[in-house]
């Protein structure tokens, strides 16, 4: 593979790593209290989440400083190795909030009659506001790509 891949590589893999270090510091301070909620977009941290609360935005945290440690020398198996297990943090993280928007959809709201959301009610909690982990989670992918397009899937 050419050099100039792997340079788009280290960029691309620098800038979610940055992302996902921020806004992992960014859910740990709302959560901690010491920041209020953070909306902007489609984007939302909020400090009265259920499912999770710090650890979220910690695993995401460190999710993104195994990315940017990784990034580095991407050509490298052990670095690539760093940045595949960072994307898989955040995926971790996605899947609880996704989780997290499946069940809190699940039940009707206070003053409905019945216990079970209809469909659209249902449907409608999948809305934007999202957390940040979900916003990352399509932008991780590209590691599974890289993973088998360059030849790190190939047994030896």
């Amino acid at each position: 593979m050419s050099d100039t891949k792997y340079k788009l590589y280290t960029v691309y893999f620098g800038v979610i790593g940055i992302l996902a270090t921020l806004l992992g510091l960014a859910d740990i301070l709302v959560q901690l209290g010491i920041s209020g909620g953070i909306e902007s977009g489609i984007m939302q941290i909020s400090g009265d989440d259920f499912f999770r609360w710090a650890w979220g935005g910690l695993v995401v945290l460190f999710g993104g400083i195994l990315i940017l440690s990784g990034c580095r020398d991407i050509k490298d198996m052990h670095q690539f190795s760093k940045v595949l297990l960072g994307s898989v943090m955040v995926w971790i993280i996605a899947g609880c909030d996704i989780f997290a928007m499946i069940c809190e959809s699940i039940p009707a709201p206070a003053d409905a009659p019945g216990f079970l959301n209809s469909f659209a009610g249902f449907t409608g909690g999948f809305a934007p506001p999202y957390a940040p982990a979900v916003i990352l989670l399509p932008f991780t992918f590209a590691a599974l790509l890289m993973y088998y397009t360059e030849g790190y899937a190939k047994e030896d």
